[in-house]
Formats: structure tokens, sequence, C-alpha cells
């Protein structure tokens, strides 16, 4: 399969997992009842006695991309989009605002994995946090053949980006955590990552910084 074809895949996906998490955070946000139960379920996911996949099946199985790309990519995909969809329930949790964010027309935004990392370590005297996150994701890397440990280090990660108020865009963190799955496309994810996290931030009144972090 060729890096082309992945690559489509993965925006396929990421469109899907933008499209649950909007609707999701919307009625989440005006305080309805229904978003509030799905997103205490979607946490409980793969917890012992915790939300099983037919209480969940509606918000993880519906709408799912038609990728025409075989059952392994199809799994491959599913559970980018479970994944993302759990940590965006952790994240939100008890949140009156957003903490997911979303692509910009025609521009980029700093709501992508490797940028929320490093606004985590803003605001530290001498960006205290900043070893912590990097140990934190060179384990992502050490677990990329793994996509339990994957899960388990970026969840670390986003708990911490909710204490810190920092936003993230979960199409986004599913393109990566689909393409972290196919040993040609993981050296990008990372690449893109370090290049996020050490780009120079720009001040808290700037786009980048208002886009990312609440003040």
């Amino acid at each position: 399969m060729g890096m082309q074809s992945i690559s489509v895949a993965s925006r396929e996906v990421g469109r899907c997992v933008n499209a649950k998490v909007g609707r999701l955070q919307s009625a989440y946000l005006q305080g309805l009842a229904p978003a509030r139960a799905t997103m205490a379920r979607l946490r409980k996911l793969d917890a012992p006695g915790g939300g099983s996949w037919m209480v969940v099946g509606e918000e993880v199985f519906s709408d799912l991309p038609d990728l025409g790309m075989g059952r392994s990519v199809e799994d491959k995909a599913l559970l980018s989009i479970r994944a993302s969809l759990k940590l965006y329930s952790i994240h939100q949790q008890s949140k009156d605002h957003p903490m997911a964010v979303f692509p910009k027309t025609g521009g980029e935004h700093s709501g992508r994995f490797g940028r929320a990392c490093r606004l985590i370590t803003l605001g530290n005297q001498n960006e205290d946090g900043a070893p912590g996150v990097r140990r934190r994701l060179a384990s992502v890397e050490a677990a990329s053949g793994d996509f339990r440990g994957v899960e388990t280090c970026v969840r670390a990660l986003v708990r911490q980006m909710r204490a810190k108020d920092v936003q993230l865009d979960y199409g986004a963190l599913a393109r990566d955590l689909f393409l972290l799955q196919f040993e040609s496309a993981r050296e990008g994810v990372f690449l893109n990552w370090a290049r996020d996290y050490y780009a120079p931030v720009k001040s808290a009144t700037s786009e980048d910084g208002a886009a990312s972090v609440r003040q």
C-alpha cells in the first residue's frame, strides 16, 4: 500500500473525527444530557466494568468513512476514531468552554499535537514541565508499535492539556494515530510533532496563542 493511499485515508479519518467531535462538543456545551451521558460512556471504554462497544456503538460506528482499502486498514481507522473520541471526552470533562479546535479554512492553526504539547510547558518558571512532556513524547515514540501503549502515553499528555486549558485539534490527532499504525508513516508523524513542538511560540495575544490556550 502506497503512502499516497495511506495519506488520503488518514484525511478521511480526520474529517470523520472532526465531525463527530464537533457535534459532541456543541451538544455538551449546551448542557444537553444525552451528550453528557455519551461522553461519560466514552471515558469508560476499555475500563473494567466500563462502557461496551454496543453501548457506544452509535457514537463510534455511525458515519464511518468507507476507505475501500480492506479490513486491516478499516480496523486501524476504527482504533484511531475510537481513541480520539475517548481522549476528547477526557479532555472536555467538566469544562464549560471548548477544548477541541478545528482547522481554519485555508490556513495553519496551532491545535496540532506537537504544538499543544509545547503549550503545556508555558507558564512554568524556566519551563520546568518541558522535560516531563518531552519524556512522555519519547514514550509515545518508543511505544509506536503498540497502539494501546501509544494511546496510554497520549492520554497522559491530554490530561495535562486539560489541566492547562490547552486546546487540541482532534481530527489532526486522529490522522496521526492512524498513520502511526503504518511503519512507513511513523517517522513523518514524529517529525511533524517535533517540528511543531520546537517552533517559536508567539505571544499570548497572537493568533497562535489565542487559538490553543484559554486565557
